[in-house]
């Protein structure tokens, strides 16, 4: 994995671009060494893909064109004003408040609705390496200490019932599962000798499944049909991944049961049984997945505009209010995937708030969505991004006259790290003249 040498390659990089702390398992640097080890390896794919004569990307290269490592501190606002500020509706007095860091200014409404931790989802569905939901696993352990389980325990429950993660990039997937795991062991040593649960996914674009296989199950016609058409749709998985769109909502029950009634390979396997069945099962967990309903969907998606003929068709198609990037698609697809009175996370570039290409995204928040909160970045903070980002959390209800907290940060030029700085100091004192507490009405008056 590491060139020999000391004096250049990536150990060399490693040394000098990467922050020391980030180094420091003990204090949470763990996913940021596999982050930026991640991103290092893909900067020259990256840069070869992104300046190819300006044309459409190929479904082979659009992880190396999106895949970007999402800031810590924006990572942790993005999960503190969603899941920690989600919790605290619940418990407004519980201590987890204090460390929420990047929590917001702002009333949170008490709710009286009945509150199961066990039943709470989050989801990352363009997870990349993993490190949102490893900040949202920390903030899980102490939600399940507050609620009186032990560690060993909540470890269990928070990979089997609470997060979620979906990813296109099968190298990504698996440092994601590394992260998630070690990040599990931190608080379970016993974890990894264990079979254990997890919900992460991998798409992988699906071959034919024999005929063969289909008749060997005792399922009823609408089931097959069912699954052909899963399989159909799965064909262009690389391409698609979560932004598939699925015409009914599925019965997972008959489902399951029709592929788990395939018989296992003990001998010569002719027709591929074990591998169209090991298919199957992975594309229902995966739709499975895209047909829930979650407390809580945070992420950094695609940045992707040179989309190729076939994904562009198919947005067109399914998303065409939306279609001006495949970020604002995610936008929308997530809104959809999330719980009424749920929170959606997102950093993204800030065109979608001023510009007409994306005044049905724009429209379609402001009718019938909550600004939470905003951030705008000063242009050329993320330099990664190559475009100027704003991070948001949104509210999946309608509230015209709601008020948002709002943080201008254009005026302060600098990095991520002079970002992070008057992000601190406005929490500390939300006083400061680049705080605005506004209704999103206000947004109405952009033209375009």
């Amino acid at each position: 994995m590491f060139t020999p040498s000391y004096s250049s390659g990536v150990i060399k990089d490693l040394v000098d671009d990467i922050k020391e702390e980030d180094f420091d398992v003990d204090k949470g640097g763990q996913v940021e060494i596999i982050g930026w080890l991640y991103q290092y390896y893909n900067i020259e794919p990256h840069d070869k893909v992104v300046n190819i004569n300006g044309g459409p990307i190929k479904t082979n290269d659009i992880p190396a064109a999106t895949q970007l490592f999402t800031t810590d501190w924006v990572v942790r606002y993005m999960v503190d004003n969603s899941l920690g500020r989600l919790y605290l509706e619940y418990f407004p007095d519980s201590p987890i408040k204090a460390n929420l860091t990047y929590l917001l200014p702002g009333p949170i409404e008490k709710r009286t609705d009945s509150f199961d931790l066990s039943n709470l989802k989050v989801l990352d569905d363009a997870m990349g390496s993993g490190h949102i939901l490893v900040y949202a696993f920390d903030l899980l352990i102490q939600m399940y200490e507050e609620q009186g389980y032990g560690k060993r325990d909540a470890t269990d429950a928070i990979l089997a019932h609470n997060l979620y993660g979906l990813e296109i990039d099968k190298r990504a997937y698996q440092l994601a599962y590394f992260s998630l795991m070690m990040k599990a062991r931190q608080y379970n040593r016993r974890i990894l000798s264990k079979l254990v649960r997890h919900n992460l996914h991998v798409f992988e674009s699906t071959v034919d499944v024999p005929n063969e296989v289909f008749e060997k199950t005792n399922a009823s016609k609408d089931t097959i049909d069912d699954l052909r058409t899963l399989v159909s749709t799965f064909r262009k998985a690389k391409l698609l991944g979560s932004i598939m769109h699925f015409e009914k909502r599925f019965d997972f029950h008959a489902l399951f049961s029709a592929v788990n009634s395939l018989p296992d390979s003990t001998q010569l396997d002719l027709f591929g049984f074990q591998a169209a069945k090991n298919t199957l099962q992975s594309i229902l967990k995966i739709t499975q997945v895209l047909q829930t309903h979650f407390d809580v969907v945070a992420t950094n998606p695609p940045y992707l505009n040179r989309m190729n003929g076939d994904l562009k068709k198919y947005i067109k198609k399914y998303y065409k209010a939306y279609s001006g990037d495949l970020f604002s698609v995610f936008i929308w697809k997530n809104i959809e995937m999330t719980k009424q009175d749920g929170y959606s996370a997102y950093m993204t570039p800030f065109v979608w708030m001023f510009i007409k290409t994306y005044e049905g995204l724009r429209k379609s928040i402001l009718d019938s969505k909550q600004i939470s909160s905003l951030i705008q970045m000063e242009y050329s903070a993320f330099e990664e991004a190559t475009v100027p980002i704003n991070t948001f959390v949104l509210k999946n209800n309608v509230s015209a006259d709601s008020t948002g907290t709002y943080l201008k940060l254009s005026d302060f030029k600098g990095g991520m790290e002079v970002q992070k700085r008057y992000v601190l100091k406005a929490i500390a004192d939300p006083s400061v003249s680049y705080l605005y507490r506004t209704k999103q009405t206000n947004f109405e008056k952009i033209p375009g």
